[in-house]
């Protein structure tokens, strides 16, 4: 069995529930693994090829079971936020600063009715291009590069478990509106949201059908994403009418194509775990980011699904080495060791300590000696 094979069986397994040799392990974070190989961000994010290669490297230093990026590219934000994207290099934004979103009121409220009357496409395009000019045209090195990238990844033997992202309407237009005017939207004027929501929700269902059905080479994973519209952020009622019924139809329709669905949490999700269990069990990863408590997590999930993360940024920053790693051996023995991988809570932060780093791997390598 080749080394790529190797890897989809384990996380498949871990997917599934069932004993693995090893816990995998997936890597996160593109801007540290540009710290970690010292390439200049500016760099990273405008040379593909670069990118690739940086990722991989970083990739095949810690032994990863798999990514969730084999390339990366700030400017492919926009499609997920509507809001500003700030490149290093570019502007106000140093050569080796992190990027930057910048949210502000761009979507006005009379931009509900257009987008009904124009349809999502055209508005959107009119939108980006009126407020953040050729950003989308300037990204256009990602998606020709992306297919070289997943055949440089699996050529070295690491499977690409994140191949895009499903962003629901309400992150969309929540990032193009502004948090406090879109929350101020759906108290005062619920049902005008709630029509243009089902509106953009139904040409996203059709584009990710098409991409799963329809694309040479099917995705094997896909985020499945939700950061604003979380239990955290609204209330029950809230989340429900509108969040919770656009999330839970991305997923099913992953599981319909067989495709993994990787539900990137981030945010505090630990009152909303329980809409997990309406959902077919041991088909999705639910990653989480270090606010959820991962342990309250796995007492309402069960065996249900298995859990990703959640080693913290401020651990994998600022901890100690030895409790990182008693962290980590902590989340596989009382999270695991069936249904879990180990990853970060979110992104590897890009001031990480890579010998805290180094602990995730470390873990996982002497459970399997312990096993």
């Amino acid at each position: 069995m080749s080394k790529l094979q190797e890897r989809i069986d384990r996380v498949n397994a871990a997917i599934r529930l069932e004993p693995v040799d090893k816990i995998p392990f997936l890597s996160g974070g593109p801007a540290a693994m540009a710290a970690y190989e010292k390439v200049l961000l500016k760099d990273y994010c405008n040379d593909m090829e670069l990118n690739c290669t940086t990722n991989l490297e970083f990739c095949k230093d810690f032994n990863v079971d798999g990514t969730q990026a084999a390339i990366f590219n700030p400017r492919v934000l926009i499609n997920l936020w509507f809001a500003e994207v700030r490149l290093p290099g570019a502007g106000v934004v140093p050569d080796n600063d992190l990027w930057q979103i910048e949210e502000a009121e761009r979507m006005k409220f009379e931009d509900y009715a257009r987008i009904r009357d124009m349809g999502f496409d055209a508005w959107a395009d009119q939108f980006i291009h009126t407020q953040y000019g050729n950003i989308l045209e300037d990204a256009a090195p990602y998606f020709s590069y992306y297919p070289t990238a997943i055949r440089r990844f699996e050529e070295a033997g690491i499977p690409s478990f994140c191949d895009s992202i499903l962003a629901s309407p309400f992150e969309m237009l929540c990032g193009a509106r502004s948090l406090a005017a879109f929350l101020d939207d759906l108290i005062e004027e619920p049902e005008e949201v709630e029509e243009t929501l089902d509106l953009v929700h139904k040409r996203n269902m059709a584009a990710f059908e098409a991409l799963f059905r329809d694309s040479p080479v099917k995705p094997r994973g896909v985020w499945v994403g939700g950061w604003r519209g979380t239990p955290g952020m609204l209330s029950p009622a809230m989340f429900e009418r509108f969040s919770w019924k656009y999330m839970r139809e991305y997923i099913d329709l992953c599981i319909q194509y067989d495709v993994i669905p990787v539900c990137h949490l981030d945010s505090d999700w630990t009152l909303g775990m329980h809409y997990f269990r309406e959902l077919p069990s041991h088909k999705m990863i639910l990653a989480l980011d270090g606010q959820t408590d991962i342990f309250k997590a796995r007492e309402v999930i069960g065996n249900h699904s298995c859990i990703m993360g959640d080693v913290p940024a401020s651990m994998l920053a600022f901890g100690k080495t030895q409790d990182v790693y008693d962290y980590c051996m902590r989340l596989i023995r009382e999270i695991g060791p069936a249904g879990y991988i180990m990853c970060s809570g979110c992104d590897v932060p890009y001031n990480a300590d890579f010998d805290n780093v180094r602990q995730m791997q470390k873990a996982v390598e002497d459970y399997s000696k312990i096993q």
